[in-house]
């Protein structure tokens, strides 16, 4: 009984948008991902998947310049008949400079392994006063499409630099996809 409600949960599961993901995990890697990088469930959020790749990065006065990065890797799989379709990527970038002379510079880039992605960039510089921004970027086009029963990997780099002389930082949330298993026509 218990075999046959964990396959029932588990094709609950895998029917949801998830269920694109080759057995459900993204690995993530970076120096600045605000969750330890690593292998990691994907979970679901108002019919959305949420990618653990949230990053924090923050400058002192004493330190010239901070650098982080949080990337991860998703490798996606079709059965056969079937198609998988991730699109509407959203992820919330918040971006704090201090006086005096301090830049805070985010970059994102989501793509399919061995392409390139539109690396969307939020940037702010303080002069003489404290500067701030927090907003929602993303792509609302097709990110990647699976061949008929193929698989491929989709890539995000998020990055952050803080230069200057005063303090900075650059926070964001775990990215979000839209990922649909569609029928081959």
């Amino acid at each position: 009984m218990i075999t046959h409600t964990l396959l029932a949960a588990s094709f609950t599961f895998m029917s949801l948008a998830a269920s694109a993901a080759a057995a459900g995990f993204v690995e993530t890697a970076g120096n600045a991902c605000e969750w330890t990088p690593g292998r990691y469930e994907l979970s679901e959020t108002e019919g959305r998947v949420r990618i653990p790749n949230g990053l924090y990065v923050k400058k002192e006065e004493t330190s010239k310049i901070a650098r982080g990065s949080c990337t991860f890797a998703l490798t996606l799989k079709a059965p056969a008949g079937k198609k998988i379709v991730v699109r509407d990527s959203q992820q919330l970038i918040s971006l704090r400079a201090y006086p005096q002379q301090t830049r805070v510079k985010a970059e994102v880039e989501i793509f399919k392994a061995g392409s390139q992605g539109a690396k969307q960039t939020l940037e702010i510089v303080s002069a003489e006063k404290a500067e701030k921004t927090t907003q929602y970027v993303g792509q609302k086009d097709v990110l990647l499409e699976t061949a008929c029963g193929g698989s491929d990997i989709l890539r995000g780099n998020l990055s952050a630099t803080v230069i200057g002389e005063g303090k900075g930082r650059a926070f964001a949330k775990n990215v979000t996809l839209d990922i649909q298993e569609v029928d081959c026509n």
